[in-house]
Parts: structure tokens; sequence; C-alpha cells
């Protein structure tokens, strides 16, 4: 407010009084009045804006106002925040300031609750349990589901007949106890449409690395082309994998929890995961492919879907297979047609990194078998590129969409048969020999759905596609 307070003071002084900076000013006004502690004190004080006010009232009005909301900081500051809890203290509860007989004060009670004891090191340890949530230090001895991260944890005092003994304590550190509280001070506001929800990222690691995460939480929702998209949080999650998998990248990401609370509900939305370390290897030692899906979208009518989204939802819950893959193929397929309702960036390229990524997923990771190499996904693309050429030559372009189809559709339940006829009755139809590739693999479905999507995708490419580098070579290279 302050802020918002000097720069229209600035304008004021720098810019003709028209119509649009008076509207600011109103507004500004309106802002104000919004504030009953503000109103109250400028009313007290006699502090008012005209309603016919000029360029000289303005000034002096808006003046006034910043120097009061200067002088009395701190006041509006445990105001708001008490206001501001008071609408969840169903997820809070009445623990230390938030108590409703706490009118003044707010901070010192703060202090003495929970820093003073802290730094003063007079909280009773229990000698018996180590903290839940960092692990390293003792927990604080008969520490109580009331300290603002009870409904976090689907716990309360209601409920404690699932705990031993039938004693509501919580194995929570001090230092813990404290940032958990302070949840709200971290929390990021994020729109979509009229509603507003607001989010907090968990991660326990360390007090610095819950500060760095959240601190790119918020950088992240700021982005323009994040705010009205309804996938946020996925798109923060794939960033932040990605991230954070590119500097410790051997190491697990555990326990991270994603907190949303939307006033208009009583408990909050948790959105966790966890990743194993070989997990982390898998994304690290693919990173550049990883990095090139990203930023893809499917927009149909007015609904628009995040591959990528989609793809990392399924690699985190292990339920990633070609079936999403020959969605996004037939996707792709239908933005093709003329006057077609689906727009997408997607491309044969892109298309084939999913294949890629997919197809090392559930051979190294879900099946634990050996991986084929690499260049022969990339040696059936371009022999997939080599019959459209032939289709293109012999302008039987028609062909190819519809070639594709039946490929994948194919490809989607597994029709071996199906899919080899196809390939056989059109390298047959040009005189060209059959790549011994399909041949080798029939018996493994991993594999020959792999080479097939390969196959479709060099079919459907194009000299606008993205350029394959060095894969060229390593065909040369055989």
């Amino acid at each position: 407010m302050i802020d918002l307070g000097n720069k229209l003071l600035q304008k004021l002084k720098d810019n003709e009084f028209d119509k649009n900076l008076k509207q600011e000013v109103s507004n500004f006004k309106k802002r104000v009045d919004g504030f009953s502690k503000l109103k109250q004190l400028a009313d007290t004080q006699n502090i008012a804006l005209p309603r016919n006010f000029s360029k000289d009232d303005a000034e002096q009005y808006v003046t006034q106002i910043i120097g009061l909301l200067n002088e009395n900081k701190q006041e509006f500051i445990e105001n708001d925040v008490k206001t501001y809890l008071a609408t969840i203290s169903s997820i809070y509860g009445q623990k230390s300031f938030l108590q409703r007989s706490v009118t003044t004060g707010l901070k010192n009670r703060f202090y003495n609750d929970f820093e003073a004891p802290i730094i003063q090191r007079t909280n009773k340890q229990d000698k018996h349990h180590t903290c839940i949530f960092c692990g390293l230090r003792p927990a604080k001895k008969d520490a109580l589901l009331d300290t603002g991260l009870v409904s976090f944890l689907g716990a309360n005092k209601d409920n404690k007949n699932f705990f031993w003994n039938f004693k509501p304590q919580l194995p929570i550190c001090e230092i813990c106890e404290l940032i958990y509280f302070c949840i709200f001070a971290g929390l990021t506001e994020f729109r979509i449409g009229q509603t507003k929800k607001f989010y907090f990222v968990d991660r326990n690691t360390s007090v610095l690395e819950l500060y760095q995460t959240n601190k790119l939480f918020m950088e992240m929702m700021s982005r323009e082309e994040n705010i009205l998209k309804e996938k946020g949080i996925l798109n923060f999650l794939n960033d932040y994998l990605l991230l954070k998998l590119r500097e410790e990248s051997k190491f697990s990401l555990a326990n991270i929890l994603f907190i949303e609370i939307d006033l208009t509900t009583v408990a909050p939305k948790l959105y966790g995961f966890n990743i194993s370390k070989q997990k982390a290897e898998f994304i690290t030692s693919n990173y550049d492919v990883f990095e090139k899906i990203t930023g893809n979208y499917i927009r149909i009518n007015d609904n628009t879907i995040y591959p990528f989204g989609g793809f990392m939802q399924r690699f985190l819950n292990n339920t990633l297979s070609f079936q999403f893959l020959s969605f996004l193929e037939g996707q792709y397929l239908s933005s093709q047609k003329p006057n077609s309702k689906i727009n997408t960036n997607l491309s044969p390229y892109r298309l084939q990194m999913y294949n890629i990524l997919t197809y090392k997923y559930l051979k190294s990771i879900k099946r634990g078998g050996e991986l084929m190499d690499e260049k022969w996904l990339w040696k059936m693309y371009f022999f997939g590129q080599e019959l459209k050429k032939k289709f293109l030559a012999s302008k039987a372009e028609n062909k190819i969409t519809s070639l594709a189809y039946r490929l994948i559709s194919a490809l989607r339940i597994g029709d071996v048969n199906t899919f080899m006829n196809l390939i056989i009755r059109t390298y047959m139809s040009y005189n060209m020999e059959v790549p011994a590739l399909f041949v080798s693999c029939i018996n493994d479905r991993d594999n020959f759905c792999a080479l097939g999507y390969s196959f479709v995708n060099g079919l459907l490419g194009s000299e606008k596609d993205e350029k394959v580098e060095n894969s060229e070579e390593v065909v040369d290279n055989e």
C-alpha cells in the first residue's frame, strides 16, 4: 500500500491531472476505505479527499495516507495478519497471538511464545523422539497438534483416538514448529478467474531449502504465462523437478508437499510426491530430452492440455505407458485436418522425444530390462522419412495420414500382425525392402512399440520440423 501510494504521488507530480489520473486517485481512496483500521485512523485525524478534488487535494491526501501508514506500519501489519488468519481459524486454531482475547502486542506475544524459548533454550526436549519433519533435532516435549499444521497432517484433537494412548502430541522440534506456524508468511497467492487460493511448498530438507523452494515457487507463479493456467501447481512441479535434478543429479527428492488453502473450504488440499534415486538419475541422464518437450500445448476449443504435465504426472505415479503417446499422436494428426478445432505446437520430432522417454522409462525403470540402443529408434525414424519421400514423389501425399492413423491404431492395441501387414503391403507397392529392425523385435512389445512409433513419427516429419542433431551421422556409422 505504501509503494502504491508513493508511485501515485510521483505520477501526480510528473503528469497532468487528467481523467485517468483522477480515477487512479479515486481507486486509491477506495483501497484506503477498504482497510477498516486505516480508515478509522484517517477519520480520527480528519484526513479526507473532497468529492470534487483538485490535483493539490489529491497530493495532500496521498501524502497524509502514506504518512499514516509509515507511522503505524507495525500496528497495521499485525492487524492484517490477525484479520487474515481469523478467516482460516479452522486451520490455525487459537494458538499464541491468534487467541481472540489477544488484541494488542501480537508480535511480542509471538516472540515470547516461539522465538524467546528457542534463543534462551528453555524448551524441554523429548528424550525418546526425534522430529518427524527434519529428522535432525530432538522433538519438543509435549508439542500439541494446534501449531498451524493440524489440518495439513490430517490430525486434530477430535480424532485423537488415532494416536497412541489417546495423546495428541506431535514429535516436532522447536525449529520446525516455529516454521510451520509461520506458513502463512510464505503463502503465494494464485488466482484462477475469480477464485483466489494460497499455496505453500513444504520441503523439509532444511530451513534454507524450504525458503529457496517457496521463493522459486513465487517467482514461477509470477510469470505471466502461468497466472491463468489451472495447472499452475503441476507446471511448478515440472520446472522444480528439472531444476533440482540438474543440481542434485543422484539424490532422491522426497517428501515435497504442496499445500493449497482455499478460504471457501475448511480443509486444505495436499499435493505430494516422492521421487526415487533411480528416477532422479533417469531425469538427469535424459535432461536435454526433457527440456525439448516442455512448453507443449493442445488447445481444443476453450480447453488447453499441457502434454508435459500429463507425462510427468504419469511418470511420477508409475502409470506412464505407450497409451499416452498414442493419445498425443492422435491429437497431432487431428490437428492437421482442414478446419480442425484442435490447435497444437506438437510436432513429429517432439513426439519422437516423448517416444524415447516413454520407451526408456518402461524398459529400464518399470521392467528392469535391457535397453535397445537409441540409434535404432532414430534409424527407424529415418526409414519413415524415406517412405514419406516415396509417397510425395508418386503424388500420393494423402495416403501418408491414412497410413499413420492405421499404424497408430495397431500400435495402440498391440496388434503386431496388422501393423506388419500394413508395412509389408506398403513397401511391396514401392518395391522397397522392409526394414529388418521390425522383424528382429516382434517378440518384445516395448521394443516393437518404440520402433513402430519412431517409424510413424518419421513418416509424419517434415522439413519444417526441428533438426535431429547428429542422427543422420549415427545411421551412417552403422
